[in-house]
């Protein structure tokens, strides 16, 4: 039986319009030889901006667009660097990953940044948390040239989700379906928070909402884990999950089982 899945309505959140673009992204960070963030080795570009307020955030330090450490790069000088790696990241079947924060606040130089890496032959992968203000032409051509998106979905209950991450999955879903209605190659993230996305409902509810989707490739679980806690007393806020541990395997597991139940292949 399919699951209707209500739509809660999404507070109003101001001054989010286009932000003036400038031709260069804000950057947190660069890792050159990523091996968790898309398939092969990755150049990994880590963009600045995140409106999630997650409680197990393990990059509490890209939540605001600008701060003191954030460079700001244009592609001309990130594919400088991309294109020193090329050989070895196409040799382990990789490419380059964007990633934060959520990229989707910088989708105009993510835009830009995979346009240049496609004319080099260069594999793309978007690693998002669905949150698109704005579907237009610019959004089209960035997911155009985009060869994977990796989606977290991180609650598919629209209450447990606004406990879990500040505000509703209006947004992530919306997304979700998009990709859907363009075909887009899909991973679905899945990070299992023993008391909020541990439980067999919330596999149920995940596996009925992504079961018809045909451009999901994959769902890969990842157990929660305490390595970015720290980074919450420098950004001077409480860590709200301490004591909170990771999952056992045996719940992996279940929650394995009862994805492949809804015919998506599982990795872990």
């Amino acid at each position: 039986m399919s699951t209707t899945f209500a739509i809660t309505p999404e507070p109003e959140l101001k001054n989010l319009g286009h932000r003036h673009y400038n031709g260069k992204g804000i950057i947190h960070s660069i890792e050159s030889c990523g091996a968790v963030d898309g398939p092969g080795l990755r150049y990994v570009l880590f963009l600045q901006g995140c409106l999630m307020r997650c409680l197990y955030c393990h990059n509490r330090d890209t939540w605001d667009l600008h701060t003191e450490q954030a460079q700001e790069l244009d592609v001309a000088t990130v594919m400088k660097q991309v294109m020193t790696y090329r050989h070895y990241l196409r040799a382990t079947g990789g490419g380059v990953t964007a990633t934060g924060g959520e990229p989707l606040l910088q989708y105009e130089f993510v835009r830009d940044w995979f346009t240049a890496c496609r004319e080099h032959d260069i594999h793309t992968c978007l690693d998002s948390n669905g949150y698109a203000l704005h579907y237009d032409l610019i959004l089209d051509d960035l997911l155009d040239h985009t060869n994977l998106v990796m989606l977290d979905l991180k609650q598919i209950d629209p209450e447990i989700h606004k406990v879990l991450v500040g505000i509703p999955n209006t947004k992530t879903l919306k997304f979700a379906r998009y990709l859907t209605e363009r075909n887009q190659p899909t991973r679905v993230r899945y990070v299992v928070v023993p008391g909020y996305t541990d439980d067999e409902r919330s596999a149920h509810l995940l596996g009925e909402f992504i079961g018809d989707m045909d451009n999901v490739e994959m769902v890969e679980l990842l157990p929660y884990h305490e390595l970015g806690a720290h980074k919450w007393a420098l950004c001077g806020d409480e860590y709200k999950l301490k004591g909170v541990h990771p999952p056992p395997k045996e719940t992996i597991l279940k929650i394995k089982e009862i994805l492949e139940s809804y015919g998506k292949n599982i990795i872990y």
